[in-house]
């Protein structure tokens, strides 16, 4: 990892599940960040909140990478995604890399959603999706906003079948979806189609987010607790 490489979260595509009843709570999902080189090196945290049609899904990204007690990579990113029914209507995000502020405002106008962003102003169709794992339900063709730049990317989903995964050591059966956009990323959802594990590669290394307690109720209140990241070193990484 260097100081120019950015952590973008995994392509998603399709919708929120509409046949499942409005949750009563809010729900809190902490992710672990597994680099295979410098360990774990940050958290992702995923807050979905249901209100009739309306889902509202808050992330947070916080990651710092340090050699010899020295601070050489951080990356901290604060979005809001707010799904009306199966669509996404409004996107708002903040990303700090390395010191440098990335800003994405999105939001949906008649057959369009129009994005206007630190890196220039996208437009795509009304049927596109964030680039978040929570709304990856099936294989396909589609279009995604990514969350963290506003860039627009078509892109193709294929698998979904069972396979046993590694989630904090213990084997899960989940579905593995393949996306190939501008890169291959991959997603693993358990039988309540919460996503238990994904990843992305960045200048050819995988990184993986790994749910904590992946048995959480989906009907309840849930908030997994992870301790606070220790940044492995060289040599010393656990994956």
């Amino acid at each position: 990892m260097t100081r120019g490489m950015a952590i973008a979260i995994v392509i998603a595509f399709c919708s929120l599940p509409s046949a499942k009843p409005a949750l009563a709570a809010q729900q809190v999902y902490i992710y672990s960040i597994l680099h295979p080189f410098y360990g774990e090196i940050g958290t992702f945290t995923d807050t979905i909140e249901r209100t009739g049609e309306v889902t509202r899904i808050d992330s947070r990204l916080r990651v710092a990478v340090s050699l010899l007690g020295i601070v050489v990579y951080r990356q901290e990113s604060d979005i809001t995604e707010i799904m009306r029914g199966t669509r996404l209507v409004s996107l708002e995000s903040v990303t700090e890399k390395d010191g440098v502020r990335v800003e994405v405002h999105g939001t949906a106008q008649g057959s369009q959603f129009l994005v206007n962003a630190t890196a220039g102003a996208f437009a795509g169709p009304a049927t596109i999706a964030p680039s978040d794992p929570w709304v990856l339900k099936g294989i396909g063709e589609g279009v995604v906003v990514f969350t963290d730049t506003g860039r627009i990317v078509a892109v193709n989903i294929s698998g979904g079948n069972y396979e046993m995964v590694s989630v904090n050591g213990v084997a899960v059966s989940a579905r593995h979806f393949i996306v190939m956009g501008d890169k291959r990323q991959d997603v693993w959802l358990d039988g309540q189609e919460m996503p238990v594990r994904f990843r992305v590669t960045e200048q050819g290394s995988p990184i993986d987010f790994i749910l904590q307690d992946p048995a959480a109720d989906a009907g309840a209140m849930a908030v997994a607790q992870v301790k606070a990241p220790s940044l492995a070193r060289p040599g010393n990484a656990s994956k």
